[in-house]
């Protein structure tokens, strides 16, 4: 009767050691299951945007319908441009009063952002006229430099380059005499070389033009194209309008820049965007001006 009792509490304890490693080994394979699922999951948002979020998945068709070609084949500056497009075009879906906008497919999606990109985020005024000429003046060092057109007639020979301004200072009519004695390309309309500044000219015919006032002609100067005498029809002080029209250009794309870019800052401010740029397989940034 000992030995049965003795037997029965062997194989109790042994029931309950093998119960007890039972367990542990259930334990094991659940946090080995749990580890390998986190293993395996996928790379998290590079990006929230007013609860939606947006991912390399998503970065990557955006690069497929831009370059044709997977973004493996795209230089990374080009995916990184894709990701900011991407996340601004959210950006502005988002700031939307039509919830059904952020629901377009492409290419209306895209379509639809820049439309609403104009409502939210208008132009600014161009830049007006002291803003203009204060750039030419910083570009041109503070120099103020005068400009002239010219034309010219173009001759044989010295004697008949002297006998045209004889003829000239007598007030015979320079596009008349340029059609009847020039030799240069456009003698038919006038010989206009145009506006030209200091330094644009070669020395000998700088010095011929240098102490003359509109409406004066220079003396006889040789090229080997031939006899020039240059005419000063008008002068003007300060760059030519192609210039000046120019730096209005540059700057107002400046302005309309800035303008939208503090505007689409103040979009994701609102919207509580969040970029997460520590996992992204491309060089990300936050172009919403924080760190990323």
């Amino acid at each position: 009767m000992r030995d049965l009792r003795s037997c029965a509490g062997v194989f109790s304890r042994w029931v309950v050691a093998f119960a007890t490693l039972l367990a542990v080994r259930q334990q094991s394979l659940v946090g080995g299951l749990l580890l390998a699922t986190a293993c395996h999951r996928g790379p998290g948002p590079l990006a929230e945007v007013a609860g939606k979020t947006i991912t390399v998945t998503d970065v990557h068709q955006a690069v497929e319908r831009v370059a044709e070609r997977p973004a493996s084949q795209v230089a990374p500056e080009l995916v990184a441009q894709v990701f900011v497009d991407l996340l601004e075009t959210e950006v502005v879906l988002a700031a939307s009063q039509n919830p059904g906008d952020r629901a377009l497919a492409e290419p209306q999606r895209s379509q639809r952002a820049r439309e609403l990109l104009v409502q939210l985020c208008p132009p600014p005024a161009p830049p007006n006229d002291q803003e203009v000429q204060s750039a030419l003046a910083q570009e041109s060092g503070g120099e103020v430099k005068e400009r002239v057109f010219l034309r010219q007639l173009i001759l044989a020979s010295k004697a008949q380059a002297q006998e045209a301004r004889e003829r000239l200072a007598r007030r015979e009519d320079f596009l008349a005499l340029s059609r009847e004695l020039s030799r240069a390309p456009n003698a038919a309309t006038g010989g206009a070389i145009g506006w030209v500044e200091k330094g644009q000219l070669p020395p000998e015919f700088e010095a011929a033009i240098g102490g003359l006032d509109v409406g004066q002609y220079s003396q006889p100067v040789q090229s080997p194209a031939g006899w020039h005498v240059f005419y000063v029809e008008k002068k003007q002080q300060g760059p030519d309008p192609t210039t000046t029209e120019s730096v209005r250009q540059r700057l107002l794309a400046q302005k309309v820049e800035e303008a939208r870019n503090r505007c689409l800052k103040e979009l994701a401010r609102k919207l509580e965007v969040k970029v997460f740029c520590q996992d992204a397989p491309f060089p990300c940034r936050n172009p919403f001006g924080e760190e990323p």
